[in-house]
């Protein structure tokens, strides 16, 4: 059941996100009762497990998901759970969905546009290349990371809609500029934030990993890509230097945490292609987020000011798009 459909004297079965926990004396005999605060995508409830609440406690954590068996009931005018059973769910039990935002794309759609990428790559050695860390376990991964922990498509499955829209934004600008490698750039492109499926950790919430915190996604995502160039014999040396290169510099700026900036045609693309899927993702989320009839959204922290959002409101989601009926 989740959150949204609870009411008073409902009985209770499903999978709930710990986001806070609290051991509480009885007042009126020896011990600690176990307070909880339990979430899904739909809300936030109170729960309270009265028998065994300091051993639960002990075996619990912030960020774990438990399954939760109880009756709805009402204190001081709010709903809670009293509990009559947590557990911890087995693997495969759960999914993150159910605790996180998803992307709106259909997610068999935006792998068959991957394989389309991939397939239209006409260099042999970029080809290989792709082929070799875009195998099934990689992929599986791939589809269910998000771009971000915050800042922008921060949703199951956002970095693989991520990276299709910077791909097809290099695809656009390759084909303006004759002298643009166009397969060395869709390559990187489809390459440059692989590192991020060792970054973040989705379970519940999206975390970062120890990894990710010490080393991140650029350098991953390079390692990765000089592993498997490693692999693919006679991969010419230039070649794997401009997508090392490429990947190395496609957050542009030092200060933004790039170890190189853009010193090629195709990196300086790349990041700017990076940058504006970023920010053109951002910005239709804050959008999204206006109020029917407000003209402007409430002030946004990420860009340190609001958006207008004119009459309409609420801007629609984005709508699945045939890959061939793309630019």
């Amino acid at each position: 059941m989740q959150i949204k459909d609870m009411a008073e004297g409902v009985n209770v079965r499903g999978h709930y996100l710990i986001t806070r926990k609290e051991l509480i004396p009885f007042s009126s005999k020896p011990g600690r009762f176990l307070m909880m605060q339990l979430a899904d995508k739909t809300g936030e409830i109170r729960a309270i497990v009265w028998e065994q609440g300091e051993e639960l406690a002990a075996q619990l954590a912030t960020g774990d998901v438990i399954a939760v068996e109880g009756r709805v009931t009402v204190f001081r005018d709010t709903l809670q759970i009293v509990c009559s059973s947590v557990m911890k769910p087995l693997p495969g039990e759960y999914a993150p969905e159910d605790f996180l935002p998803a992307s709106k794309r259909s997610r068999e759609a935006m792998l068959a546009e991957l394989e389309g990428l991939i397939r239209e790559i006409e260099d042999q050695e970029c080809r290989l290349l792709l082929e070799a860390v875009f195998v099934p376990e990689f992929i599986k991964a791939f589809s269910e990371a998000p771009a971000a922990r915050s800042m922008h498509q921060a949703y199951i499955g956002g970095l693989l809609e991520h990276t299709l829209n910077v791909a097809h934004l290099c695809r656009s600008v390759a084909a303006l500029y004759q002298e643009v490698d166009r397969d060395l750039l869709i390559t990187g492109a489809l390459l440059h934030d692989i590192g991020k499926v060792q970054e973040y950790e989705v379970r519940a919430g999206i975390e970062i990993t120890d990894i990710g915190r010490l080393i991140g996604h650029v350098v991953m995502g390079h390692d990765i890509v000089a592993e498997a160039v490693a692999g693919i014999d006679g991969f010419p040396e230039e070649k794997a230097l401009r997508l090392r290169h490429m990947l190395l510099s496609h957050h542009g700026e030092l200060e933004w945490g790039s170890p190189k900036q853009p010193q090629t045609l195709e990196a300086c693309i790349l990041h700017n292609c990076d940058n504006l899927d970023s920010e053109v993702s951002k910005f239709a989320e804050i959008l999204a987020g206006a109020g029917q009839g407000e003209r402007w959204t409430p002030y946004d922290s990420r860009l340190g000011r609001s958006l207008f959002a004119g009459d309409d409101g609420l801007v629609e989601p984005a709508v699945d798009v045939a890959p061939s009926e793309r630019n």
